[in-house]
């Protein structure tokens, strides 16, 4: 059965962290040099792709030479279509649609056997950092529990979805009910749920043993609240639906380990490789999608590798920071860019009087501030935290716009801060 391949996936995947960091590299290599010759041999985007940039036949014999290949994006393989899945796809396949967050969805094809090594590869990042697979886990997502698979009838990775706009009172009472041992879910939609605890005064009963978060960025703010609410730090995950969990903390939280038995991830920037420490944006080849193969796939999320080796001693590189999307990077007048990291952590002092809140970048120098109050935000909070942003982005002006709630993307996500510029 399916179910039983992806547990052998995820036992190689788990024993693989025990491996010497130059073992898991030389079998990166072995597929990286295979994936890329399938690509340019049997998928006509990157045979035509390749030939248009005078290379016939690659040649990799270091992971420096991967910088040769072309970098593309989610646009290119859209309009390459059919083109884009290799001559040997077999007719069985699974649909994989991503969300759509920023622009228009991407639908796109995997086998079936991929399907479940892509499973393992979501579920190592829990199990490594002390979920159990009789744990109970609560997850609050765009994508409710709609089935019960059989394993979880016999108790094993029981999970409860729930939807993540639902009203954080009612999240709390399904809480109380299922008494879970881990909580799962996105950044804005666990902030919501742990600044409804804290005002309250009724934390969650029985207390979440581990708090994950993924498919956002974890801005600091968040992270003190939830820890704060749910007496336990998150632990961050980082993937997307092209690539699955590729980066992820463990309960050390020195960074983000970076799962080199799947993928192949560059910092880069102008398409250059960056020096090590520097930010850029994330490149990634998924190793193991042989049907559409993403090589060199830009992720449009910005990073920076970190040269030190996490405390808990795993082989995987670290990836230091993860800034979020490129394309939500504050546009300076000189049209210069920056990460919008700062400037909200400005916020982070007024998490007892914010419920929620969304910053946007109407103009060169113009925003736009939605706040979700909370019982306790005051005039005062609203002149504070004005003169804390402005204190950050110089001479901007800033309008601050209160709401009853902040409305999700297409997603079902919040992201926190919005760049309206026609540059993006």
């Amino acid at each position: 059965m399916r179910v039983f391949r992806r547990a052998a996936y995820l036992a190689r995947m788990l024993r693989n962290e025990s491996l010497a960091p130059a073992t898991l590299l030389a079998r990166q290599m072995r597929s990286l040099r295979a994936l890329v010759g399938h690509a340019a041999a049997r998928v006509p985007f990157y045979r035509e792709l390749y030939a248009a940039h005078g290379i016939h036949a690659p040649s990799l014999q270091t992971l420096d030479d991967l910088g040769s290949l072309p970098i593309v994006d989610k646009n290119l393989l859209r309009a390459a279509g059919a083109g884009a899945q290799s001559l040997d796809a077999s007719p069985s396949a699974v649909t994989i649609t991503t969300s759509g967050s920023t622009a228009e969805p991407f639908v796109f094809q995997i086998d079936r056997d991929y399907d479940q090594w892509r499973k393992a590869q979501y579920l190592r990042p829990y199990l490594r950092s002390g979920q159990r697979l009789r744990d109970k886990v609560f997850r609050l997502s765009a994508q409710p529990t709609r089935r019960t698979p059989w394993y979880t009838r016999l108790g094993l990775m029981r999970e409860w979805g729930f939807d993540c706009d639902s009203d954080s009172a009612e999240v709390a009472a399904h809480w109380r009910r299922l008494a879970p041992d881990v909580l799962q879910g996105y950044p804005s939609s666990l902030r919501l749920l742990a600044h409804h605890c804290l005002q309250r005064g009724e934390p969650l009963q029985p207390a979440p043993r581990l708090v994950f978060t993924d498919s956002e960025l974890l801005l600091p703010d968040a992270r003190d609240l939830i820890e704060r609410a749910f007496g336990t730090p998150p632990i961050d995950i980082f993937g997307t639906f092209e690539t699955d969990n590729i980066a992820f903390q463990c309960e050390a939280r020195e960074g983000y380990h970076i799962a080199i038995d799947c993928v192949v991830l560059e910092i880069v920037r102008d398409g250059k490789p960056v020096p090590m420490g520097e930010e850029g944006e994330i490149v990634v080849t998924v190793l193991r999608n042989r049907r559409v193969p993403f090589i060199r796939y830009n992720l449009r999320d910005m990073g920076r590798l970190s040269s030190g080796r996490c405390a808990c001693g795993s082989p995987f590189p670290l990836l230091g920071v993860i800034q979020g999307r490129a394309n939500d990077l504050i546009v300076l007048a000189d049209g210069s860019r920056r990460s919008p990291q700062k400037t909200l952590a400005r916020i982070k002092r007024f998490a007892d009087a914010i419920r929620a809140y969304q910053l946007w970048q109407t103009h060169i120098g113009r925003f736009e501030l939605i706040i979700v109050p909370s019982d306790r935000f005051s005039d005062a909070d609203r002149a504070e935290v004005l003169r804390a942003l402005e204190a950050e982005l110089g001479d901007a002006r800033i309008e601050l716009r209160l709401m009853d709630a902040i409305p999700a993307d297409r997603s079902g996500k919040r992201r926190a801060f919005i760049c309206k510029l026609a540059v993006n």
